[in-house]
């Protein structure tokens, strides 16, 4: 993408702090407003774990971006980069959807797409570099974890929208 290799690490730092930024803002928004009150699964972790896990998804998501972009097959890049980037869109997508606007149903409507989409992107990341393409399978089990908690809530608390 960029010449120099280090505009690359920037640029992958930069996309992903933007979508945690964004995610962030929105479950800070819930956790302050209604998702203490809604019914959630028996297996939904302790808050703290969130943070963590999300923080070593995050270090990931960056590193492997960067392998990407500073592959030398560029024909393959611009493909895997437009899928990260829809990839970080849908993941914000999915946080305003299910934490803003407490949209269980379609939140997971999104969360599923997400999901399919993220193990595309393992695919693209795994021909351009194994290494890459590996360190995105924790986000990939980590969203299915997610797909499974979201439904749970819309099958705990019905097809709700609390606002």
């Amino acid at each position: 993408m960029f010449e120099k290799p280090f505009y690359n690490f920037l640029y992958s730092l930069f996309v992903v702090i933007v979508t945690g930024a964004f995610c962030s803002y929105f479950n800070n928004e819930a956790m302050s407003g209604f998702y203490p009150q809604i019914k959630v699964s028996e297996f939904t972790p302790p808050d703290i774990y969130f943070s963590i896990v999300w923080g070593i998804l995050y270090i990931l998501l960056v590193l492997a971006f960067d392998l990407i972009l500073n592959s030398d097959k560029k024909q393959l890049v611009r493909p895997a980069a437009t899928t990260f980037i829809l990839n970080m869109f849908l993941q914000v997508l999915w946080c305003y959807v299910f934490f803003y606007n407490a949209q269980f149903l379609a939140g997971f409507t999104v969360l599923v797409i997400l999901d399919v989409i993220t193990l595309m992107m393992i695919f693209m990341f795994y021909k351009i570099n194994k290494l890459a393409g590996l360190m995105l399978i924790p986000y990939f089990l980590w969203l299915l974890f997610a797909s499974f908690l979201n439904w749970a809530v819309v099958d705990l608390n019905g097809i709700v929208f609390i606002m």
